[in-house]
């Protein structure tokens, strides 16, 4: 939320919001509690039993659609803001990857904003996760404003510490060598 303020995007009251790659709607009933109306917001996902279970678990009127976000079914500049957590690592292909951001920024509003949260490193432990570096997130929104910064402690590592100690975690997550994630804004 301290993002969305730092750039004048609160009150979430009037926002229009997408998030690309739903999954079970986490995110969609966070904005929620940030003041967005459900009526306001709307999810996409690939997979069919995670937007069944964001049925589920998100308040009425949050709009669900489960389908590819390649090619969005909603109008040019209808969304203020455009959200994707950690949904382009696990998108192999780069042709769809570009397709996707394209379509991220076919469907934002000319003053809108695109949050940005994913991994920048690979996963050695999965390989249907691949990290997404600067110049590619550059090269997916040419001629975009991008603003990102790395934040989280390695998970691993998180995992294996936190429960004992969250000084130690949160002192740790201060190295920038053991952050994996890019957070940050995208605009047109």
């Amino acid at each position: 939320m301290a993002l969305l303020h730092r750039y004048g995007f609160a009150p979430l009251s009037s926002k229009r919001i997408l998030e690309i790659g739903c999954g079970t709607g986490y995110w969609l009933r966070e904005f929620i509690k940030w003041g967005a109306k459900p009526e306001n917001i709307s999810g996409i996902d690939l997979l069919p039993d995670r937007i069944a279970e964001a049925r589920s678990l998100c308040p009425n009127g949050i709009k669900l659609h489960c389908g590819n976000a390649a090619s969005l079914e909603f109008d040019d500049s209808m969304f203020d803001l455009v959200l994707q957590s950690t949904a382009f690592t696990s998108i192999l292909d780069p042709t769809t990857k570009q397709q996707i951001a394209s379509e991220m920024i076919r469907v934002l509003k000319v003053k809108g904003l695109i949050l940005w949260y994913d991994y920048y490193m690979n996963n050695p432990w999965n390989p249907d996760v691949q990290g997404i570096k600067k110049k590619e997130i550059n090269a997916l929104f040419p001629s975009c404003n991008i603003d990102l910064r790395r934040i989280t402690l390695a998970p691993p590592l998180a995992r294996c510490i936190a429960p004992h100690s969250w000084l130690s975690a949160y002192l740790l997550e201060r190295i920038p060598l053991l952050r994996t994630h890019y957070i940050g804004v995208i605009r047109k």
